[in-house]
């Protein structure tokens, strides 16, 4: 074994710089974790981001998608209006075939919009919502003020969501006779 000849004095420097060196690999290896920890905390929000991104974009296209089904849906709703409206023509007429034909051609037809979240509201009486309504005509009458007296064109909801406002005249109180 060889015994190094080393002084008190040289002891106590090789301590001192092994302490700095020790110090000094310490902060850099914190410096380093600090880094790696950086790293994962950026890797994670944008791990965050993409998701929310992928959740955004489904959401998107779910509503674009509901947006189309809708215009496309007001367009049949149209046409039930024209199928009540030629029933109650039908009515005063005694050709019961085409009365049944046409009832059954209705009735096919409101249970397949009833099948796609397509609903009637009725409005006569309700008191008037903007977001439910369109005023053709405020007119005065027994009735509060602000309720609906009539309904001119029936509305109609998909889901929970008018997919086309009723038309309908809005009572605007009694008339003042001067």
């Amino acid at each position: 074994m060889v015994k190094l000849n080393i002084n008190k004095g040289t002891k106590q420097e090789v301590k001192e710089t092994i302490k700095e060196f020790e110090s000094q690999l310490k902060g850099d290896i914190d410096a380093k974790f600090k880094i790696i920890e950086d790293y994962e905390n950026t890797l994670k929000r944008l791990q965050a981001d993409f998701e929310n991104y992928v959740k955004r974009t489904q959401k998107e296209k779910e509503d674009f998608a509901r947006v189309v089904v809708a215009k496309t849906l007001v367009k049949f709703v149209d046409i039930a209006d024209d199928l009540d409206r030629t029933l109650n023509v039908l009515e005063k007429t005694q050709d019961g075939e085409i009365k049944l034909g046409i009832k059954m051609v209705h009735g096919r037809f409101h249970k397949i919009l009833q099948e796609e979240g397509i609903k009637l509201f009725d409005s006569k009486g309700m008191k008037f919502d903007p977001f439910q309504h369109e005023v053709i005509e405020m007119v005065a009458s027994e009735g509060p003020e602000g309720v609906v007296v009539e309904e001119i064109q029936k509305g109609y909801f998909m889901g929970d969501k008018v997919l086309r406002p009723a038309k309908v005249r809005v009572s605007k109180g009694k008339e003042n006779k001067k």
